[in-house]
């Protein structure tokens, strides 16, 4: 049984792999949003980039899917909440509501 999302081949192509490796090779396989919040004093430690994201998304802006300088180095977590409508959570649970934010069903 498949329980897993289907890969879009378009990550899986030799020029993608290669502009990805190059993507982490300039950012220094840092994570972008990790080193932002160190430099802001709000924390210590910039984990590794292991995912390479499209700012504008490739849905709406196909035209920049393979510019440069659409693309940033993110690691899992800060991926993960770039995408909180993909559930990226381990074992795919849903998230709920954001920290302070109240659900009133009417």
């Amino acid at each position: 049984m498949f329980y897993g999302k289907q890969t879009d081949p378009f990550y899986k192509s030799v020029a993608w792999r290669r502009l990805r490796a190059r993507v982490l090779e300039r950012d220094h396989h840092q994570c972008i949003d990790c080193l932002a919040l160190k430099n802001a004093g709000v924390r210590i430690r910039v984990n590794r980039a292991t995912v390479v994201h499209h700012i504008e998304p490739r849905e709406l802006r196909p035209d920049l899917a393979m510019d440069e300088n659409n693309l940033i180095s993110l690691c899992e977590a800060c991926h993960n909440k770039r995408h909180p409508e993909k559930g990226g959570h381990p074992g795919g649970a849903k998230q709920g509501p954001p920290r302070g934010v109240r659900i009133i069903k009417v």
